[in-house]
């Protein structure tokens, strides 16, 4: 299958802009062949917002039909082909979500952050699960942004039989002084290749771009190498082609070491 990660800007409490530019994004991904599209966290919304009454305007329900953006992105799947993995602040009566959907021909389901980088504690309410979502491409299990600083989570999403780790991110530019960094890397891909190759599965990371934030998309095979690997400026599609059934073995090269076999759990208790 080939997987595009999409890394553009997003104007934050413009919701009819941004959908336009994530639809421009799964029709692009579309015309190249991709089969599966993840678009940026919060990417109806946008994050920066001056009040809990002005979020929960923006805000969508997840129900069926949805809200506009999630109608739009059905509609979009289903013309193309392609299946959407994107971030959406989600409404839920008077509680806010940041939440991520997968979309394919039908709605496959969301997933909450569970996760709550610093004031989106005051903001959010926190996911309670770790969903894999079953599709004819493959497993897709969904971390949105701050939740890949947590090696739990993307061990829970390995271990209950994901193929490929869906990562839509807002991550700003500020998280690693520039001198810091080596070879363009950032904290975000060095979090997503650890975890590929810990636990031999596939990741895909968009990031929003632009704004003061970082870009650096990437797609990452499950040694830990990376497949394609976003500017820190520009908007973009990155495309790799994958097999899932390379996530199904954990052996590593020597035949006698296993990524999931090998584990002490009795020192971990």
């Amino acid at each position: 299958m080939r997987v595009a990660c999409a890394q553009y800007a997003i104007l934050d409490g413009e919701p009819d802009a941004n959908r336009e530019r994530s639809i421009a994004a799964v029709l692009d991904a579309a015309k190249s062949g991709a089969d599966l599209v993840v678009l940026p966290e919060l990417a109806n919304s946008g994050c920066d917002f001056p009040s809990h009454e002005h979020a929960l305007d923006l805000a969508e329900e997840l129900g069926d039909p949805g809200g506009p953006t999630l109608r739009a992105w059905r509609s979009a799947a289903w013309d193309t082909g392609v299946f959407v993995v994107g971030g959406l602040l989600e409404r839920e009566g008077g509680s806010l979500y940041n939440s991520a959907v997968v979309v394919g021909p039908r709605f496959f389901g969301r997933y909450r952050k569970t996760h709550l980088w610093d004031k989106e504690k005051l903001l959010y309410e926190p996911g309670q699960n770790l969903p894999v979502f079953e599709t004819p491409l493959c497993n897709v299990g969904v971390l949105v942004c701050y939740d890949a600083w947590f090696p739990e989570a993307a061990r829970t999403l390995a271990l209950r039989g994901a193929d490929l780790l869906c990562v839509p991110a807002n991550a700003p530019d500020d998280w690693v002084p520039e001198e810091q960094r080596r070879g363009g890397l950032t904290m975000l891909n060095a979090h997503v290749i650890s975890y590929a190759n810990a636990n031999r599965l596939f990741v895909a990371c968009a990031n929003r771009v632009g704004d003061g934030y970082l870009g650096r998309s990437c797609l990452v095979d499950v040694s830990g190498g990376v497949l394609a690997f976003g500017s820190a400026s520009e908007e973009e599609l990155l495309y790799a082609d994958i097999d899932p059934l390379h996530a199904r073995c954990k052996k590593w090269l020597t035949g006698f070491s296993h990524a999931f076999g090998d584990r002490n759990l009795g020192v971990y208790r």
